[in-house]
């Protein structure tokens, strides 16, 4: 008698009339979903108008997840799952350290999403009662063969070559958009006797006192870059230049460089030993979600589920 009365329409009595407040919309063991929670959970993915197919959909995919979390805290209250204060502080300091902020930093975060610290912890807590259950339901499942890490590191690596990598100091005259070829070649002018300059003193100091570029205090400096990263103009001119070379004014769409080249090297492919174990997280974390909506089919299949949407 109790079922039937749960799976009726929710009404409230009224002197003269029923008001109809809600409608359970699925029934998972003996708990109720009701149609005002679909809708509250689907508010924030719908559109203004949204067309009536795609409503149903949404809501389908919705209850569908609603049901989910049913059915995982009621695993977590059978299994009796806890987690205590001092785990969420770890959880939070593991945080902190691996995104490289402070405390004060985390919380202007939070509060940025309109939370509280403690609404926070709260949610995290939620999180850490999942993943204690997902370790005793799902993971035992998971294994990643050193084949299938090979096989990965293979795929990512295939067209991986040795890079060469230039250090390189510049000196940067700029003209404007629409410079004339006379206004260019006075920008020219500039940089040759730049060069010369250079070749006679000191490039870093003459970059110091005479570039246009954003590097013009730390002596002209861009670091090492790859080919990828230079412009195809300056990685031309620099083919087949030793180190310790200063070239030639280089002609830009911006302007004009002079270019000292400090040194070259070759950047070797990544090992496997290098990405092994990146690969091997990646790998075991996409299988314990596969796992985990395997295990999930799987206690809904074995759940008394019944969907009234």
């Amino acid at each position: 008698m109790w079922t039937t009365l749960m799976l009726a329409t929710l009404v409230t009595a009224a002197p003269s009339d029923r008001e109809l407040l809600d409608r359970i919309v699925a029934v998972v063991n003996d708990e109720v979903i009701t149609l005002s929670e679909v809708e509250a959970a689907a508010k924030p993915y719908m559109a203004h108008n949204e067309e009536e197919e795609r409503r149903k959909l949404l809501f389908k995919d919705i209850l569908d997840q609603l049901i989910a979390e049913r059915l995982l805290a009621q695993e977590i209250k059978q299994a009796k799952i806890t987690v205590t204060d001092d785990e969420v502080s770890r959880a939070v300091k593991d945080i902190l350290r691996q995104n490289k902020i402070t405390e004060e930093q985390l919380k202007q975060a939070v509060e940025a999403r309109g939370m509280s610290i403690g609404q926070y912890r709260e949610d995290l807590k939620s999180q850490l009662v999942r993943l204690k259950l997902i370790d005793m339901k799902v993971r035992s499942r998971v294994v990643v063969p050193e084949a299938d890490i090979k096989a990965e590191y293979d795929a990512r690596t295939r067209d991986d070559k040795s890079e060469e990598i230039v250090h390189i100091r510049h000196i940067f005259f700029k003209w404007g958009e629409n410079a004339t070829e006379a206004e260019k070649e006075a920008v020219r002018e500039k940089a040759r006797a730049a060069r010369k300059q250079a070749l006679d003193t000191d490039f870093e100091s003459v970059a110091k006192e005479l570039s246009e570029g954003p590097t013009r205090n730390e002596g002209g400096d861009l670091g090492e870059l790859s080919g990828k990263q230079l412009l195809p103009e300056l990685k031309a001119a620099l083919e087949g230049v030793e180190p310790g070379t200063i070239t030639n004014p280089i002609d830009t769409a911006n302007g004009i460089h002079v270019v000292y080249l400090v040194g070259r090297r070759y950047k070797k492919p990544t090992t496997y030993a290098e990405l092994r174990d990146r690969i091997y997280q990646e790998l075991y974390q996409r299988r314990v979600e596969e796992q985990t909506k395997v295990w999930l089919e799987e206690l809904r299949g074995q759940s008394a589920v019944k969907v009234l949407l």
